[in-house]
């Protein structure tokens, strides 16, 4: 039973997140600020932790550059509200693996959950057989199938794992941005799904997309992954087989209003977990770059 840790000072918050986990099957813990958090963890490790931002005594920036120093390998989810933009992306930067805001937690928590423990889980031994390594390039074609998409995330996990080529927290991030990556190509690309229908709590999203897959053109469609890995860097090219957009109308996702939704919130994440990052011309190819960090 996967044990989640769940850190907010306010206990309505807790009750209320707790109860959504412990109807999902989940092992639950709380805890009202930093400190409690930092005992919890040293008592019994959890493999995952809900950090509410704004908190007395240790707040969750300062909860999440812990974690990354002491117990790197522990994913940390941010709940955030409106006004926790700035800490927000802060906390992304020093360690978090996402986000979810807060008026989305019944529609989306167990989801993010479940798949941040699941790649904290293809991530938890390293491998030193890749230490040889001078150049690689691997090229997979998937279809727009869910499954098609968790089968090539597995193989891009175990090669990740297999190179050191970061710490578990890292490799968690990179997972983390390859899967909006893909999830976007698939989604927005082949599929051709408005992002801002996400934003309904109706299933709407989740239908057009299913019916969608059956359909022609978008059922044809494929996309296109190359792995490139350097001993100094790594990258991802993700194409999908979309008329493409145009990259530079999109919204700034760091803009306030933006952070609190659910469309958008790939492209911020992906941007924040990779060095560089940039669009081909027609908007129907991503390329993300991630440096080996040196000691």
């Amino acid at each position: 039973m996967a044990s989640v840790l769940i850190v907010d000072d306010s206990p309505t918050e807790r009750v209320f997140v707790a109860g959504i986990l412990i109807a999902h099957g989940f092992s639950v813990r709380q805890a009202e600020d930093g400190r409690q958090a930092l005992a919890a963890i040293e008592e019994e490790r959890p493999l995952v932790i809900l950090v509410d931002l704004l908190m007395p005594e240790m707040d969750g920036l300062e909860l999440v550059e812990r974690v990354r120093r002491c117990y790197p390998g522990i994913p940390i989810i941010l709940i955030t509200g409106k006004g926790d933009e700035a800490v927000a992306l802060k906390a992304l930067r020093a360690g978090a693996s996402t986000y979810l805001p807060k008026r989305h937690l019944q529609q989306s928590l167990v989801e993010t959950i479940e798949t941040v423990v699941w790649t904290n889980e293809a991530l938890c031994r390293r491998d030193d057989a890749w230490s040889f390594l001078r150049y690689a390039e691997t090229v997979h074609c998937i279809g727009n199938d869910v499954n098609c998409r968790e089968a090539l995330m597995t193989c891009y996990e175990n090669q990740l794992r297999d190179l050191g080529f970061c710490d578990e927290s890292d490799q968690i991030r990179v997972m983390t941005a390859l899967n909006e990556s893909l999830a976007n190509a698939i989604e927005h690309g082949n599929l051709q799904l408005d992002s801002t229908i996400r934003e309904a709590a109706d299933g709407s999203y989740e239908q057009l997309a299913n019916e969608r897959r059956r359909q022609s053109p978008y059922k044809e469609r494929k996309v296109w992954v190359t792995c490139r890995v350097t001993p100094s860097e790594l990258t991802y090219i993700v194409r999908d087989e979309g008329p493409g957009f145009d990259f530079h109308a999109l919204p700034d996702p760091t803009d306030p209003e933006n952070l609190t939704r659910l469309s958008g919130r790939g492209l911020l994440l992906i941007r924040t977990f990779m060095d560089d990052v940039r669009f081909n011309e027609s908007g129907n190819e991503i390329t993300m770059l991630k440096r080996r960090k040196h000691d």
